[in-house]
């Protein structure tokens, strides 16, 4: 075979990995000319078998003539594979053909340190040689078919000071390996010196920070002393160290890094005190390898990545604090931070704030899936399991009224107490006082035997006071006290859910007392005291103010002719009085003017039930009563009174109700625009002590008021009703500068005459009845004066009492408008 051809068979290659660590090593080196000469080939493996030199020799004598070519002078080597394993023995394997290994019977490996120059070991393999039928197809030299062979070095120890093995094939005639000798140097095999190493986990186990993983690296061998260091990166110093006696077994290490020495044996697990540990600190562990026992010298050191940053974050929530069942504090909520990897026990406790103590801890809470947590904290490592839900029982603690609350998500390196006694993490929640009350009456219902009163009462104070009492009082003084029965209401406990026992605050309760008792100011004082009796220490929650006694005059016509009077009195004290009367009184005097019983009486009035409720009659309350007019109340400006009276005469004992002051004759009837309002004089403004104007836009009057007396009644339209509210403001206003003859808008297509501005100057006014664009009175919009609303919401006048009034009423007068 010629060289061409033994190069295109024969190579080398040495297989490196990314990290430049020998995964395996297998060369060929071929020296067709001189001994150190070579050319990388590939030759290919095939089965080996392995044959003694001796019997290589027993064959050759048996041949008449020599088989291979004697004048072939090359030194043909290959070395196939060369690796390390975690024992560290360097195993190799290939082989070695020349005519020069004729007469050199023995055969030699030698591992060589090229770095100093000296030799390491050697091995004796001559009778260990391997056949290689391979070789002598492509090399036909003397010895070629026996020339392979597969031996190892032990390195251990050694490989700390080593950084690469050159290996040396001899034939010598030297029974020891020396004397007359051809070698054959392969490529150099380097060592891999770098350090690797992982730290696996770093949790709190039995209050100790316990720390597991592995380093391994060729640099170890002389260095029998591990240790792993605890760094405060912090406050730069160390704050523990432990050595490592025995680590556990590691084969996926040596799977990896097959070629370090003791790779499988590279594991450690590791406990360190938490005394001088602080996590809030950065926080970094290294693998130490030293010659020595204290660690301190001569020492190959790996760093992790450091277990803590010192920049945590703590985050929290408290979702809810609910308190509505009386027997448990229910909490939800969420606490996500990153040092809980190394505070592992999660406490919750109750802390009274005013008092400044823990009230009570729950221990080992469960943690609860919260993945809108997680969304919004992606980068906290327990954000995702951040949830917490937990019960107090109430029984075992005792909450106070008006303290407040917070709770306290504690995570800590101790299982004890309420894990103080560790390192911990906490989370406040913003504090709960407990001081809300709140009360509502679905129902009232005044009763011939007492008030039906339905609704609820919730109050913090109720933690200590746990009688729930309802108290009537008339004019400020009791008339009647009941003890409640509470029943559930789950409507009110999902409303105030942080309120005690809100649950458990439903009430439906007859308050037996005469309702004539109740013909004044009532009122309902709802109470929990801790007096069985409803006194003592006591929380109340008082009612609006009730009437006992309400009426209205719902129409009055009161004319020369005629008089109508309908409306509704509703009283509580109208038992045993089943007559009814009106009664006309001047307004001036005083004095009684006529009386008239009024037959159709008790008339169904809904409404009024609906706006007094806590009036017994206030269903049938409604009356009318029509009459001619009598000469004695004609041109008199009167109040009429409807009486509920125990009398056929209308006297006896008696329950009233008063009406404004009512014009009979004096107001113009038929309403005429162009007109006064009444036939007597206008008032002189500058002789009343006390002048103001009432406009009523429902009545459709305007009073010129002296004190609480009406001076003059003047029919008016004002501002037209939408949804129940009149385009004219209601309120309080002044009359200002602004005044005028007339105006005409063209926006609204019509005017008016004799205006005098009472708001936004010149936007809101008193004037007359409308005229069209030629100055014309509208007689559709005339009609409505004193009859029904009408305007954008100016007060519209007849013409003469316009212009009265823009003449006559001065600045800064007030102006009270009413519905």
């Amino acid at each position: 075979m010629n060289l061409e051809k033994a190069k295109r068979v024969a190579t080398s290659c040495l297989a490196m990995t990314s990290c430049g660590f020998l995964l395996w090593v297998s060369q060929n080196q071929v020296n067709a000319d001189t001994i150190g000469t070579s050319q990388q080939a590939v030759v290919e493996q095939s089965n080996v078998t392995t044959t003694t030199k001796n019997q290589v020799a027993t064959v050759t004598e048996q041949q008449s003539q020599p088989s291979y070519n004697q004048s072939d002078n090359g030194n043909y080597a290959n070395l196939d594979s060369a690796n390390l394993d975690t024992n560290g023995r360097l195993i190799v394997s290939g082989w070695h053909a020349t005519n020069n290994s004729q007469n050199r019977p023995y055969h030699y490996l030698i591992a060589y340190n090229p770095t100093n120059h000296q030799e390491i070991s050697r091995q004796n393999i001559t009778s260990n040689e391997i056949n290689r039928p391979d070789v002598a197809r492509v090399h036909n030299v003397y010895g070629a078919t026996n020339s392979g062979f597969n031996t190892s070095f032990d390195l251990t120890h050694q490989l700390a000071n080593l950084n690469s093995i050159q290996i040396i094939s001899r034939y010598t005639n030297d029974q020891s390996g020396n004397g007359d000798a051809v070698d054959y140097w392969f490529a150099p095999i380097n060592i891999d010196r770098n350090n690797y190493g992982h730290l696996d986990s770093a949790k709190v186990v039995n209050n100790q920070l316990e720390l597991t993983g592995w380093n391994t690296s060729n640099l170890h061998g002389d260095k029998p002393y591990h240790y792993i260091i605890l760094l405060d990166r912090t406050t730069n110093r160390e704050v523990g160290r432990a050595l490592v006696e025995r680590g556990p077994l590691r084969p996926d290490v040596a799977k990896v890094y097959p070629h370090i020495e003791y790779a499988g044996d590279s594991g450690f697990i590791v406990d360190f005190n938490l005394n001088n540990i602080n996590f809030n600190h950065e926080l970094q562990a290294l693998s130490r390898f030293s010659s020595v026992a204290d660690g301190n010298s001569n020492y190959v050191d790996y760093y992790f990545t450091p277990i803590t940053n010192g920049n945590y974050s703590n985050q929290g929530n408290l979702d809810s604090f609910n308190l509505s069942n009386g027997k448990n504090l229910v909490v939800t909520g969420w606490h996500a931070t990153d040092i809980s990897t190394f505070e592992p026990n999660h406490f919750l406790i109750l802390f009274d704030t005013t008092a400044n103590q823990q009230v009570a801890v729950l221990t080992n809470v469960a943690a609860v899936k919260r993945s809108d947590v997680q969304r919004v904290y992606p980068n906290v490592q327990n954000a995702l399991n951040s949830g917490f839900n937990a019960s107090f029982d109430l029984s075992r603690i005792r909450l106070q009224p008006n303290h407040t609350y917070s709770i306290v998500s504690r995570f800590s390196t101790s299982a004890e107490g309420n894990g103080g006694s560790g390192q911990y993490t906490d989370f406040w929640s913003k504090a709960v006082r407990l001081d809300q009350k709140a009360s509502y009456f679905d129902q009232l219902k005044m009763t011939s035997d007492g008030l039906q009163v339905t609704g609820w009462l919730v109050d913090d104070a109720s933690i200590t006071r746990n009688n729930p009492y309802i108290i009537i009082l008339n004019n400020g003084q009791e008339i009647a006290r009941q003890k409640l029965s509470l029943t559930q209401r789950a409507d009110v406990a999902q409303t105030y859910p942080t309120v005690f026992n809100s649950l458990n605050s439903g009430f439906n309760t007859l308050v037996k007392f005469n309702p004539a008792k109740a013909n004044d100011n009532l009122q309902i004082v709802l109470r929990f005291t801790d007096d069985p009796a409803g006194n003592g220490n006591y929380s109340d929650q008082w009612s609006q103010t009730y009437m006992g006694n309400a009426g209205s005059f719902d129409k009055i016509t009161a004319n020369l002719t005629g008089i109508y009077v309908g409306g509704w009195h509703a009283s509580n004290a109208v038992a045993n009085k089943p007559y009814q009367w009106l009664i006309f009184i001047d307004n001036q005097t005083g004095r009684e003017l006529y009386r008239q019983e009024v037959l159709d009486k008790n008339r169904q009035r809904n409404d009024v039930a609906q706006v007094y409720p806590t009036i017994e009659n206030s269903a049938n309350s409604g009356y009318q009563l029509g009459f001619n007019t009598p000469q004695q109340l004609k041109g008199h400006i009167v109040r009429i009174i409807h009486r509920y009276t125990d009398d056929k005469a209308g006297n006896g004992n008696y329950v009233d109700w008063v009406s404004n002051p009512v014009s009979i004759g004096v107001m113009r009837m038929p309403i005429d625009y162009r007109q006064p309002s009444e036939y007597v004089a206008y008032p002189n403004v500058r002789q009343l002590g006390n002048f103001w104007v009432h406009v009523k836009i429902g009545q459709n009057r305007v009073y010129l008021m002296n004190g609480n007396n009406v001076v003059y009644t003047m029919y008016c339209s004002a501002g037209i009703y939408r949804n129940g509210v009149s385009d004219t403001p209601t309120g309080i206003y002044y009359i200002q500068n602004e005044r005028g003859n007339s105006f005409y808008n063209a926006g609204e297509g019509e005017g008016a005459n004799y205006w005098t501005s009472f708001l936004n100057h010149g936007e809101y006014l008193f004037h007359s009845v409308p005229t069209d664009y030629r100055g014309n009175y509208i007689l559709g919009e005339a009609a409505k004066l004193g009859i029904s609303t009408g305007s954008h919401g100016c007060v519209r006048l007849s013409v003469p009492d316009a212009y009265w009034f823009m003449h006559n009423v001065p600045t800064g007068t007030r102006v009270v408008i009413e519905n």
